[in-house]
């Protein structure tokens, strides 16, 4: 009943977008909700900023490290480190800077108790109240150029689960070169319930990895 990102893009007017957005973050609240083993803490994203005085971004933090740069998603424009544009710019612009300095790799990982929830859905669904042809070749441009970097990417990109990956924060992952995961991450693609399609090249990299018929 709840109604779904495709529902979402058919409705018309504004009114109906705001229904949308509201059924939408319920749905995706309670999914998470169900699954997270523990609350995020505020407190230790403020800790990770102020001991890097990482200030530089608002939803990540870049930490140069000995020989590799450390990336973690820390998202304030979004929830539960969610991907929207501003997201995917800051970590693109990270991997380009750590493609063009001295860093031998790149680690991924992220501040709290989770990974990251995949497209920030809210975001795109309330600007699609406009233009819906532009806005919605702009957000595909945005998702085209993040997976993009991470495909062009000629360094190690070495990722560290720490909880759920869901939707393109599990698909980017076989676009990386190593993958450490704990036992709270778990990875969910739940493209069906969201009315999505497939992302980050994951009708690809999925059976190469998974065989086909998984």
């Amino acid at each position: 009943g709840t109604p779904t990102f495709m529902e979402a893009l058919a409705a018309n007017g504004t009114s109906n977008i705001q229904t949308s957005v509201a059924g939408v973050t319920a749905s995706k609240r309670r999914f998470i909700d169900d699954r997270r083993d523990q609350p995020f803490d505020k407190r230790l994203r403020f800790s990770v900023r102020q001991t890097e005085s990482a200030y530089r971004y608002r939803d990540i933090v870049v930490r140069k490290q000995d020989g590799f740069t450390h990336i973690l998603l820390s998202t304030k424009s979004s929830e539960n480190n969610s991907l929207n544009p501003e997201v995917m710019k800051e970590v693109q612009s990270a991997l380009n800077t750590a493609a063009a300095d001295d860093s031998k790799l790149v680690l991924f990982s992220a501040v709290g108790s989770i990974f990251c929830c995949g497209l920030d859905f809210i975001y795109f669904i309330r600007r699609l109240t406009d233009d819906r042809k532009k806005e919605s070749t702009k957000m595909a441009e945005a998702i085209r150029n993040f997976v993009n970097t991470f495909i062009q990417f000629k360094k190690p990109i070495i990722v560290a689960v720490n909880g759920p990956a869901i939707g393109l924060g599990a698909s980017i992952l076989p676009l990386c070169d190593v993958v450490w995961a704990n036992e709270k991450a778990w990875f969910q693609t739940p493209y069906t319930t969201f009315g999505q399609s497939p992302d980050g090249c994951s009708s690809l990299t999925f059976p190469r990895i998974m065989g086909l018929a998984s």
